[in-house]
């Protein structure tokens, strides 16, 4: 089978976890959104020997999280970025998944990968390890602005024993819906 039809499988796979599993929380409030991320590496690139790579741009962020009652909050979300991130020549997509406490200032802990076809070998890189702390603002009833910045410490797959310790920030805007 294709890289690319795997990786369309695992994102169905994910919406339908998603989905199943919103009806049977019906007492939390459930929140979908998007947004941008702007990512920039803390390593120079040019010092590791790697001039082609780049060493900022911007991500796009698709995100759901499930708000149970009480400060803790969990979030599945899949960040796009265009080709050329990584060491990659085609685009990567990141699913990742945070556990996240408080509420209005906030702060919590993920993991995830980077997938493309345009790595050269495995098509999955090692997990990566993110820390996020953020502010979220209502701006009307069910409609959340959510602010962060994130570090994180990726393992790019066509940097062979390289790991790039990479921050970003990001907005969101999230409507909710279910119980509040």
């Amino acid at each position: 089978m294709r890289r690319s039809a795997w990786r369309w499988i695992w994102l169905a796979a994910a919406a339908a976890i998603v989905l199943t599993a919103a009806p049977a929380a019906s007492a939390a409030e459930h929140r979908i959104g998007g947004g941008i991320h702007y990512w920039r590496t803390l390593d120079d690139l040019e010092d590791e020997g790697f001039d082609e790579l780049e060493e900022d741009g911007t991500a796009y962020v698709l995100s759901y999280q499930f708000l149970p009652a009480g400060i803790f909050r969990f979030e599945l979300g899949v960040e796009y970025f265009p080709k050329e991130f990584g060491g990659a020549n085609e685009e990567v997509f990141s699913p990742q998944a945070f556990v996240l406490i408080g509420h209005g200032l906030y702060a919590g802990v993920g993991v995830g990968v980077l997938t493309s076809g345009g790595f050269e070998g495995d098509e999955f890189s090692d997990p990566f390890y993110a820390l996020r702390g953020g502010f979220e603002l209502t701006l009307i009833p069910r409609v959340h602005l959510d602010l962060n910045a994130n570090y994180r410490a990726d393992a790019w797959n066509e940097l062979e024993n390289v790991e790039i310790e990479t921050v970003t920030l990001g907005a969101q805007l999230r409507i909710g819906f279910g119980k509040k």
